[in-house]
């Protein structure tokens, strides 16, 4: 176990507890029901309600008909960039993006300052190439490049799936005679939610920018000419005192928990749903790939990458009053519902949101020799035993094994808005930001429940072992 203690002092970094002042509603959206906010566009760029990208093929993305996003596939007759008719100064921004595998592109600010959108899906060690990176500024003279600023980690997500930005950044500032007194501040870059960038300065414009010189204003440049990438849900507003000032500052030593060279239990309470589990496991991994488990439902709560957990309110003066685990990194939150449940009709039969306390058996979980746990528990005199493991950086692999299951037994394996099929054993779920992979032996039932879409495997005596895969 690596413990990192991070004290956080007037004069020095401080801790925000990762909520900040009331945001407003005063951004601005960008339609991209057209390619009118653009002055510089070329046939590379396509007006589309959504993108498909193949996370296994190289390069491999299509728009979906329809507006309301743009989707840039590159050729040889067409690589340009996105430039918009609006300039900005001190601005927030946030989108969404889809990379293709292998797949490069990058966020100008002010058309001069490149932050990094990358395919760099379960890379250990980010440099300033990598998702979320301040890109490198170059030497004409020496041919050589400087600087660039490496994300704090890598959460980003695999290519097809969309993933989220934030960015807060400060223009340079310049005196009456014109000359520089600041540089450009990237403040803060949020990637999937998690801090990347932090108080970020760059001393000039990154490499291809659009502008070489150096002003208050510029547009925002969408780089176009290096890998198939999608655009959606552009908005923005100007950077104020408003919308940096943090609302609370933690000044107690953290307690910040990570995993060393083998995965790491950490049993606690955890906030989830607006109610507290109280029998819960959360499994961190070297890969920093992270999962929370509820002992008493057999639920698997949420997955995420990154950090594992900040441990101050579980340890910190005998963890009074809330004896729980805050997960760091990009969360995925799935269910807290039962794993199980007998449905006699899988059609429209409705999905228990709860159990009774005492109709859970726990026994436990035993380690296998990576120390990856399988829970067990029995459930109307069911054995269950439901093992998770780490797949590498990508996601996790769940095994759930039942004996003397009854009739009609299901788990369910997600319930969400989206789910769709895009090739034999693999799906994409929740609008695209999880898939799944199914063992090709298994015939899952996909069903309506309202607004909700749920997958279920079927588990029986003679199926009575079922497989399957988060990927993210």
């Amino acid at each position: 176990m690596v413990k990192e203690r991070l004290m956080a002092v007037l004069s020095g970094i401080v801790l925000l507890t990762g909520s900040y002042a009331q945001e407003g509603t005063d951004f601005t959206t960008i339609s991209l029901n057209n390619l009118d906010a653009f002055s510089v566009s070329g046939s590379n760029w396509a007006v589309a309600s959504d993108a498909e990208a193949d996370m296994e093929r190289e390069g491999a993305m299509k728009p979906v008909a329809g507006s309301g996003a743009l989707v840039n596939i590159i050729s040889k007759k067409s690589k340009a960039h996105l430039v918009t008719k609006e300039n900005f100064g001190d601005v927030e921004l946030e989108l969404d993006f889809m990379m293709a595998k292998g797949s490069n592109s990058g966020l100008y600010l002010q058309g001069r300052y490149e932050v990094q959108l990358f395919d760099s899906w379960a890379k250990s060690s980010p440099t300033y190439i990598d998702c979320g990176g301040i890109y490198q500024r170059w030497n004409n003279t020496s041919n050589s490049g400087y600087e660039g600023i490496s994300p704090l980690v890598n959460v980003s997500r695999a290519p097809g799936l969309w993933q989220h930005i934030k960015i807060k950044f400060r223009a340079p500032r310049f005196n009456a005679q014109g000359i520089k007194t600041e540089n450009a501040l990237f403040e803060e870059v949020y990637l999937n939610g998690v801090l990347v960038q932090q108080q970020a300065a760059v001393t000039g414009p990154t490499r291809s920018s659009y502008f070489e010189d150096e002003k208050s204003t510029g547009p925002l440049m969408i780089q176009g000419d290096h890998g198939n990438v999608a655009i959606r849900n552009i908005r923005y507003r100007p950077l104020t005192s408003a919308n940096t000032t943090p609302e609370k500052v933690r000044f107690t030593d953290p307690i910040i928990i990570n995993p060393g060279n083998k995965p790491y239990l950490l049993r606690s309470f955890l906030s989830y749903n607006k109610r507290m589990i109280t029998h819960a496991i959360s499994v961190g991994s070297p890969a920093g790939i992270n999962y929370s488990y509820d002992l008493k439902r057999g639920a698997l709560l949420q997955v995420w990458r990154g950090q594992f957990a900040d441990a101050t309110d579980l340890w910190y003066e005998r963890g009074e009053p809330y004896q729980r685990i805050v997960p760091l990194g990009s969360l995925i939150p799935l269910s807290d519902a039962p794993a199980l449940a007998v449905l006699q009709d899988a059609g429209s039969g409705a999905w228990p949101d709860s159990v009774s306390f005492d109709d859970v058996h726990t026994k436990g979980y035993t380690l296998d020799k990576e120390r990856m746990p399988a829970f067990r528990y029995t459930i109307q005199g069911a054995d269950i035993s439901d093992k998770i493991v780490i797949d590498g950086a990508t996601g996790l692999s769940r095994t759930l094994t039942v004996t003397n299951a009854p009739s009609q037994l299901y788990h369910r394996v997600i319930a969400c808005k989206t789910i769709r099929q895009v090739k034999k054993g693999l799906y994409l779920a929740e609008d695209k930001s999880l898939y799944i992979k199914i063992d090709d032996r298994i015939k899952p039932v996909i069903r309506s429940i309202g607004d909700t879409r749920e997958l279920l495997l079927p588990i029986d005596n003679t199926n009575a072992t079922v497989t399957y895969s988060l990927i993210w």
